[in-house]
This record gives C-alpha cells, sequence and structure tokens, in this order.
C-alpha cells in the first residue's frame, strides 16, 4: 500500500460568480416625468403667455392710453409709449399670471350653489390673497396712470389729493377718493366672476385650433364686449353703494367718538354737502375716466387669463424627449398630481391607438417588458384601474368624503385583586370602665351617640315631608335646608347670548322697515335674487360626482385600446389576464351611470296641457329651469359613459367569439352579451 493511501482527501467548491439581481422598479414620476412636464410649462408660460399679453397691453396703450390730441401712429412711435405699456404690464399684469400659475388647483369646488362656491373661496387663504393681489395690481397701475400728469395737470383734472383750503387743508379730494375706491371695487368685482367661474381650477381641453385661441379676432371682440358690459354694470353698482355709504355710513362713523377724531379731520366737510344717488351723474367725466381706466385694466387681466386657460391645459409630449419613451410616459402615470396624470394619460391614449410602425412598435416593446418588476403592462392596468375604483367609490356616495370608521379602543379588563388576610382595625381589648360623671357628660355632647340618632330622625322626616302634599300656606313658613334665592338677585346671562340676540333683533328690525318701505318690484327682484343665489343646481350636485371625468374618460381610452391591440400584439398574453377585470370595471361604472342617469331624467316632468293652456309663468319657469339643469347634467354623465360605451363596444367588436374564453360574474356577462350582439 502506498504511503498516500492513508492521508484524507480534501475537496474545495468552486465560488460562483453568479448573484442574484433584483429587477428595478419603474422610476417615480418626480424623477423623470414631472420635469420634463414642467419645462414644458415654463415654455409656454414664457413663450406664449407672456408675449401675448405684453403685446396685448401695448396695443391697448396704443388705441386708449392717451389723455391728449396726439394720434395712434404718433403713440406707436414714441418710445415713452413702449416704455409706460412695459411697466403696466410688469406691475399690473405680470402679478396676476403668477398668482394663477401659484393657485392652480386640480380639486374642483364642490359646491352647488353660488352662495356655497361663495362661502367656500372666502374660507380659503389663497382667496385673501388673490383679492390682495388684485388691488395692489389696481393701485399700481393707478400710481403709474397719475405719475403721467404734472401737477398742473392733475390740477386741472381735479385730481390733487387734497382740496384746495387754508382752513381745513388735509380734506381729501372727493373726485379722486371716488376715483380710487372705483377701480378697487373693479378689482373685488373681477376676483368675485373669477370665483363664480371656478376659474383657479384646472379644466382639461382638446386641442385648440386657431380659431379658438385667444388673440383670434372673434375672440377678441366678445373679450371686449364682455368686459365693457361686466364694467359698465360694476360701476353702476358702486355709485349706488358709494352714495349709500356716503348718506348712511359715514354720518354714523362721524358719531362714535373713537373713530371720529381719527376721520373728522380728513372727511368732515363730504357730511356737510347734499348727497343724492344721482350727483355722480353730474360729474360725468369722472365716470367717464373710472370707466376708461378699469375697462384697460380689466381687458388685461382677462386677455392673460383666457391665454393661462387656453395654453396650459394643453396635451403635452414628452415621451419622445427621452431615451426610453415607455418607461417616461408609464412613470407619468404614477404621479399623485392630477394636473400630471392628465398630461400622461393623454400621451398614452395616444400611443394606444397610434397605427403607425412606430406606435406598433412601441406597444409590443411595453406588453412585452421583463426589464422592470412589476412590468410596465401591470403598472398601467394597477394604475389605471386604480383610479377609475377611486372615482367609481366617489360616484357611489355622491360625491361625499369618504367616513373615517370609528375606532372603539378596547376595554382593558381591571385585574381582579388576589386574596389576602382581612385585617382587623378595630381594639381587640376591653375599653377601660368610665366613671359615672363622665359617661353622663358624654350622653348630652354634640357629638354623642343620642345627638347623631336625633339629627337621623329628623332628616328622615324632612325628606318626608319634601314628598307629601303641603299647602302654600305651611310650605311658606317650612323650614329649608336651602337658602332660597331672594327675589331681588339678577340671573347673570353670557355676554356672547345678550350680544347674538341683540344683532338678531336689529336684523329682523332692519329687515322690517327695508321690506315695508320697498316698492313692489324691488321686492320680487330681491326674493328672485336670493332664490337664483342660494337654489342648489341640479348639474353641479352631478359635477360633484364626476371631479375628474375627462381623467376618467382618458384612462378608458388608453385602456380599451391596449386590449383592443393586444390581440395581435401581446406575444405573451399578459394582457389577456386583465381583460376580465378590465371589462367588469368598465361595466359596473357604465351601469352605475345609467342608473344614475334614470334618476337624474326623472326629476324633469314635461308641463302638461292644462299648465301650457293656464300660462302661468312661474311654473312654466321652474320647469323650464330644471330641463336645462337635466341637460345640462346629462352632458357631464356623457363624458364618462360615451367613453365606456365606446371602449366596451371596441373591445367586444376585436374579440367577438373569443369573449367566450374568459369568465365572468352573471351581471357582467349579460351587460357585455348585449353589446355582443349589438355590434
Amino acid at each position: 500500500m502506498s504511503a498516500g493511501m492513508g492521508e484524507t482527501l480534501r475537496t474545495r467548491a468552486i465560488t460562483s460568480t453568479l448573484t442574484a439581481r433584483l429587477s428595478p422598479t419603474v422610476p417615480s414620476a418626480s424623477q423623470t416625468y414631472e420635469p420634463l412636464v414642467r419645462s414644458a410649462l415654463r415654455q409656454r408660460l414664457t413663450h406664449n403667455i407672456f408675449v401675448f399679453s405684453v403685446a396685448f397691453t401695448l396695443v391697448v396703450s396704443i388705441l386708449l392710453g392717451g389723455e391728449d390730441e396726439t394720434s395712434a401712429f404718433a403713440r406707436l412711435l414714441s418710445p415713452g409709449t413702449w416704455t409706460i405699456a412695459c411697466l403696466k404690464w410688469f406691475v399690473g399684469v405680470l402679478p396676476v399670471i403668477a398668482m394663477r400659475k401659484v393657485y392652480l388647483t386640480s380639486a374642483a369646488t364642490p359646491a352647488t350653489s353660488p352662495a356655497k362656491m361663495l362661502t367656500n373661496a372666502i374660507a380659503k387663504p389663497s382667496t385673501r390673497r388673490c383679492l390682495a393681489v388684485y388691488m395692489s395690481c389696481t393701485l399700481m397701475l393707478f400710481a403709474l396712470y397719475m405719475s403721467s400728469f404734472t401737477s398742473e395737470e392733475r390740477e386741472t383734472l381735479r385730481l390733487n389729493v387734497f382740496v384746495k383750503s387754508r382752513k381745513h387743508p388735509y380734506y381729501l379730494n372727493g373726485r379722486l377718493l371716488f376715483l380710487v375706491l372705483a377701480q378697487l371695487w373693479l378689482a373685488a368685482s373681477f376676483l368675485l366672476r373669477n370665483i363664480m367661474l371656478d376659474r383657479f381650477v384646472f379644466k382639461w381641453t382638446k386641442p385648440l385650433n386657431s380659431s379658438e385661441l385667444p388673440y383670434a379676432t372673434s375672440n377678441l371682440l366678445k373679450l371686449v364686449l364682455t368686459m365693457a358690459l361686466f364694467t359698465s354694470f360694476s360701476l353702476m353698482v358702486y355709485s349706488v353703494a358709494f352714495g349709500l355709504s356716503r348718506m348712511l355710513v359715514l354720518p354714523l362713523l362721524l358719531k362714535l367718538p373713537a373713530v371720529s377724531n381719527i376721520i373728522r379731520p380728513f372727511v368732515a366737510h363730504y357730511a356737510k354737502g347734499t348727497w343724492t344717488l344721482t350727483l355722480p351723474i353730474l360729474h360725468w367725466s369722472l365716470l367717464v375716466r373710472s370707466f376708461m381706466m378699469g375697462l384697460v385694466t380689466l381687458m388685461s387681466w382677462e386677455f392673460a387669463e383666457s391665454l393661462f386657460d387656453a395654453y396650459v391645459p394643453q396635451p403635452i409630449k414628452v415621451g419622445n424627449l427621452t431615451a426610453d419613451p415607455n418607461v417616461t410616459v408609464v412613470s407619468g402615470i404614477t404621479t399623485q398630481d392630477t394636473v400630471f396624470a392628465h398630461f400622461a394619460y393623454s400621451e398614452l391614449a395616444e400611443l394606444a391607438s397610434d397605427e403607425s410602425s412606430t406606435g406598433n412598435a412601441r406597444r409590443i416593446a411595453l406588453f412585452g417588458d421583463q426589464k422592470y418588476s412589476p412590468s410596465l403592462w401591470n403598472v398601467v392596468a394597477r394604475q389605471s384601474l386604480f383610479r377609475l375604483g377611486q372615482d367609481y367609490q366617489t360616484f357611489l356616495r355622491r360625491g361625499a368624503p369618504i367616513t373615517p370608521p370609528v375606532i372603539v379602543a378596547p376595554t382593558i379588563p381591571k385585574p381582579k385583586d388576589p386574596p389576602s388576610t382581612p385585617l382587623i382595625r378595630k381594639a381587640i381589648f376591653r375599653a377601660p370602665r368610665q366613671s359615672p360623671l363622665s359617661t353622663m357628660l358624654d350622653s348630652v355632647s354634640s357629638d354623642s351617640e343620642l345627638s347623631k340618632a336625633a339629627e337621623a330622625v329628623a332628616g328622615e322626616m324632612e325628606g318626608r315631608a319634601s314628598q307629601m302634599h303641603i299647602p302654600e300656606l305651611f310650605r311658606s313658613v317650612a323650614p329649608s335646608s336651602a337658602a332660597a334665592p331672594s327675589a331681588n338677585a339678577v340671573v347673570a346671562k353670557p355676554t356672547s347670548s345678550i350680544i347674538s340676540s341683540f344683532i338678531a333683533q336689529v336684523e329682523s328690525h332692519s329687515r322690517g322697515l327695508v321690506v315695508g318701505y320697498c316698492p313692489v318690484w324691488l321686492k320680487e327682484s330681491a326674493m328672485r335674487w336670493n332664490k337664483w343665489f342660494y337654489r342648489e343646481r341640479l348639474n353641479k350636485a352631478v359635477e360633484v360626482c364626476l371631479p375628474n371625468r375627462e381623467l376618467d374618460a382618458l384612462i378608458i381610452e388608453a385602456l380599451s385600446h391596449f386590449v383592443c391591440t393586444s390581440l395581435s400584439e401581446d406575444r405573451y398574453g399578459v394582457v389577456q389576464r386583465d381583460i376580465p377585470r378590465i371589462i367588469e370595471a368598465f361595466l359596473s361604472f357604465l351601469s352605475a351611470i345609467e342608473e344614475y342617469q334614470i334618476e337624474v331624467n326623472a326629476k324633469y316632468t314635461p308641463p302638461t296641457p292644462d299648465e301650457l293652456s293656464q300660462g302661468d309663468t312661474k311654473i312654466l319657469e321652474e320647469k323650464e329651469m330644471m330641463r336645462l339643469e337635466v341637460a345640462r347634467a346629462g352632458d357631464v354623465l356623457v363624458v364618462v359613459s360615451d367613453a365606456l360605451k365606446t371602449g366596451v363596444a371596441n373591445i367586444s367588436r376585436t374579440f367577438g367569439d373569443k369573449l367566450v374564453a374568459f369568465k365572468f360574474p352573471p351581471r357582467t356577462a349579460r351587460k357585455l352579451q348585449s353589446f355582443v350582439d349589438y355590434t
């Protein structure tokens, strides 16, 4: 036997160079998609909104900016006109555009009446900031306007700050005060108009033609006419409010001791002269100047905000700017911001319906992705169905917020006391015998057993007497344990309740006086306006149920086209697994919308022949108003229902008899069968 036979053979495992690598996830939207969209929006802001708004301000300054006899052509060639126009845009229009950009939101206001919409807006801190921006821009434009005059010109126009008086040198000029307050009133009115239009909410629009943009000739004429009517109506209301405040509010303020000492050196002369509501008509030139200044300001604001409304919601394509467009677009739909989700699903829907060779290749790559975990298609299906599910639940709740579940804290059982030996806390020895004298003294003391027994008997007798029926004659002299309150005692009331009751009495008394002295036509107008302001709109209630209807329509369009193209482009069948879920989600949403559509349509009943023959204008107006609201509510529901019908119809037309291979719930199967039979 050789010497090496006794040695132990040792083996060593070969080290593997293979490592387990996890598949990467789809990047977040904040890393890939949102920076590109922000860059595109920034370019639109600078190249479209800024440029066209500056040009509009320049044109208005050339046409309406002259106080002298200079012609428009001469102002066009004047460098001062260009400088003043740029300053007006910088101090009066640019802050408004920046404010729209900052306070743009995707959450629609859940209000069904103008009163609720105004109440919700006032409760937001952003509304007060917007009012401050509008008024600041107005004051800066007014200061720029006044700086263009010399002191002699201001004196000629009677627009000095103080009146000419040696005795009262600090009396404010009424013409200037009227002009300044008129511009502030117009700024507040413009903000109120934007609130009623819900203009700070992002509204998705389809691509616009050149004739639909704000600088088209027809739209410019419409803008000028609208702002002229709005300015005229606002100034008319302002003149009435200014006159009423001069006749009613100012005399009351001058009678208050603390306030009067502050404002009397400046406005005491206003209380001496007579004032009527027709007095501003006598100062026609001042009204015309206020109207022209307000019209120029409001037109500049309206044109800038119209540009913002037209250019910002336009679709943005950023996928082709990156190395992997599919990853960029799919990561965009994972964003939590609804505005970015609109842009992402718009580009995704265009990819799903693209019939070119490039679109075909991109869809094949999206369906066959194995690089990411979860895959690109899984992210698309999961995010899309999740958003649709959220909006479906919101629709079932009719727009009501989710009520958080009430969490009841579990009761902790009290631990049982451990068994213990009871302690004897009494004396165990016999007490020493007392003398007869001490025993007698203890029996007549205040804390003796005899006194305690007497008090117990007296208390029991008093209790029984209180339960018995005792005549008032005897009850008035009966002793009582509690002292009765004196007749002259004054019960203290809370100060807040006294003030609130006083304010309520003043309001009711004032309302009674106003109603008693107002003419009949004014009462009817006030009642009609009050009904319009507080009445719940049916179409607004439907809009609250579907706050993201445009986004839902884009999601449905994208999913339906992907399902249809997967029949020939999905090589691995990844889309086939999700077809039952997609169709079930579509048909469930469609069934809920159709049921609600029937409920909405039932709210309108056509006028009967008897009502038409009687000619009751009030009933006919109410029914006509309800008919219009039902029609507008139907237009809101159609946005999602038409997209669902078109999507299910395309899927059933594409797959046909192949849908038998899928399993559906009975209700979904019956609904789907109607589409298959129709197609």
